[in-house]
C-alpha cells in the first residue's frame, strides 16, 4: 500500500511540478490544480443544483447595475488582452502567426507574454460569474449545456495553457477571443443600459462570430499537426483540438435551430 501511494505521489509531483513551467507554476490558481477544480465543482453544482433550489421561493434578483460594472470590466480587460496581443506580438513581427514556439528565455517581453496569459486564464474564472448571474436572475433557460460546457471547459484548459505552455502558438487563441468578447460584452451592455437600441440581428450575428472564432481556432491548431518543422507542443493541439470542434457543433447547433429552423418554421394559426 505504501509503495502504490508513494508512486501515486511520485507522479503528482511529475505532472504538477517536474513537467510545469516554472515561470507561472507559482502564481495564484496554478501551483496546484486543486483550487481551479474546486470552482468548478462549486460553480457546476450551483448553477445546477444549490442556485435554481435557492431562488425556487424567491424573486428574480435586480442586478442592473452590477451586472454593468461586470459588462464594462469585461469590456475593458477584452480590449487590454486583444491591443496588448496586436501592440506588442504580432503587428510588431514578434510572434508568427503561422507556428510560434515557446520562448523560455528570460526577457521582458516574454515576462508580460507570461503575466498576460495568467491574466487571461484569471478572466476565464470571472467569466463563470454570467451563469450566476442568469441563475440569480431566474433565467434559468439560459443556463443551457453549451453555456455551462463552454465556461468550465475555458477554465480547464486555461489552467492547462497558464501551467505548462504559457506563450508561443496557443497565444493566439486567447486573441481571438479576446476580440470576440469585447464585442459580446459590448452588446451586453447597450442592451442592459439602452435596450432600445438594439436590432434583433445583432445577436445573430455575435453568434455567427462566435462560430467564426472556434472555425478560425481549429485551424489553427490543426495545422501545427501536419507542420513537421513547427516547434510547439503538438500534444497541447490534440487537448484543444476536441473541445474546440465539440464547442463549434454545439453553436452550430444553436444557430442552426434559432436562426434558420425557427425561421422556415410555419405558423401555427
Amino acid at each position: 500500500m505504501g509503495t502504490i501511494m508513494e508512486n501515486i505521489t511520485q507522479y503528482y509531483n511529475f505532472l504538477n511540478d517536474d513537467l510545469a513551467d516554472p515561470r507561472t507554476n507559482k502564481f495564484p490558481f496554478v501551483s496546484s490544480p486543486v483550487p481551479i477544480l474546486a470552482v468548478m465543482y462549486v460553480y457546476h453544482r450551483f448553477v445546477r443544483s444549490w442556485g435554481p433550489t435557492f431562488m425556487a421561493n424567491r424573486p428574480p434578483y435586480n442586478l442592473k447595475k452590477v451586472i454593468i460594472v461586470y459588462n464594462v470590466v469585461q469590456i475593458f480587460l477584452s480590449t487590454y488582452l486583444a491591443l496588448q496581443c496586436l501592440t506588442r506580438l504580432y503587428l510588431p513581427g514578434n510572434y508568427s502567426v503561422w507556428c510560434q514556439k515557446i520562448i523560455y528565455e528570460d526577457t521582458p517581453l516574454e515576462r508580460v507574454v507570461v503575466s498576460r496569459v495568467w491574466l487571461y486564464y484569471m478572466i476565464k474564472i470571472v467569466d463563470l460569474l454570467d451563469t450566476i448571474f442568469f441563475v440569480l436572475r431566474k433565467k434559468f433557460s439560459h443556463v443551457s449545456f453549451l453555456h455551462v460546457y463552454h465556461h468550465l471547459g475555458m477554465c480547464f484548459l486555461g489552467f492547462i495553457g497558464t501551467k505548462y505552455v504559457p506563450g508561443g502558438h496557443g497565444v493566439m487563441l486567447g486573441c481571438i477571443n479576446s476580440m470576440v468578447h469585447s464585442v459580446m460584452y459590448s452588446y451586453y451592455l447597450v442592451s442592459i443600459v439602452r435596450p432600445q437600441w438594439v436590432r434583433q440581428w445583432w445577436k445573430k450575428y455575435i453568434t455567427q462570430l462566435q462560430i467564426l472564432q472556434f472555425l478560425l481556432l481549429i485551424l489553427h491548431f490543426g495545422h501545427v499537426l501536419f507542420e513537421p518543422s513547427c516547434e510547439y507542443p503538438k500534444w497541447i493541439s490534440f487537448m484543444f483540438l476536441p473541445h474546440n470542434i465539440f464547442i463549434l457543433f454545439l453553436f452550430s447547433d444553436f444557430y442552426i435551430k434559432e436562426y434558420i429552423l425557427k425561421k422556415t418554421k410555419p405558423k401555427s394559426n
